[in-house]
């Protein structure tokens, strides 16, 4: 992002301000005040967390989901960008209130292999689990980051099944 700034302001790029597109590090979403949208997000978020309280095999993807898109109740959809840098992570059992016996899942780029959309690797991609004691996001926070781990998990196993690769659910 640095040498992108340094080039654009060297070569005195114009930029428009758009709102609500991206969505990145250090920022929830949605970006609204609205009743509906906060609702659709904490129970989205609470439908996703409940997959890994009750295991079903396959639970984080099918093939027929639709991606990231799967992940959200309307009148949510998915921003149309996420920031792939950010480290996102939920606990669960899913509560408000602070357990010691809960299971950190979480989503990190930097553990993620390289060859992880290669068509010779059938395993589906699951949110990583926590090994130590981790703080965990409350509030609204706790809800955005359930749902940048099923949109990241769910996009990336999206995008395998449609290039034609075979996955392995179990």
């Amino acid at each position: 992002m640095f040498a992108y700034s340094m080039a654009a302001a060297d070569l005195n790029l114009k930029h428009n301000l758009i709102q609500g597109l991206f969505t990145g590090c250090m920022t929830s979403w949605p970006h609204t005040h609205g009743v509906e949208e906060h609702e659709a997000l904490e129970i989205s978020a609470k439908n996703y967390a409940n997959l890994f309280e009750n295991p079903v095999s396959g639970a984080s993807f099918d093939p027929e989901s639709g991606g990231a898109v799967s992940c959200f109740l309307p009148p949510l959809s998915p921003p149309p960008f996420l920031h792939y840098c950010q480290r996102y992570l939920f606990a669960t059992p899913y509560t408000k209130d602070a357990i010691e016996d809960r299971v950190v899942h979480f989503f990190a780029k930097r553990r993620v292999d390289h060859d992880i959309l290669d068509c010779n690797r059938k395993v589906v991609l699951e949110p990583f689990v926590e090994d130590k004691s981790t703080k965990v996001p409350h509030g609204s926070e706790r809800n955005w980051h359930t749902l940048a781990v099923c949109a990241t998990v769910r996009a990336i196993n999206f995008a395998k099944s449609k290039a034609g690769c075979p996955i392995k659910t179990d």
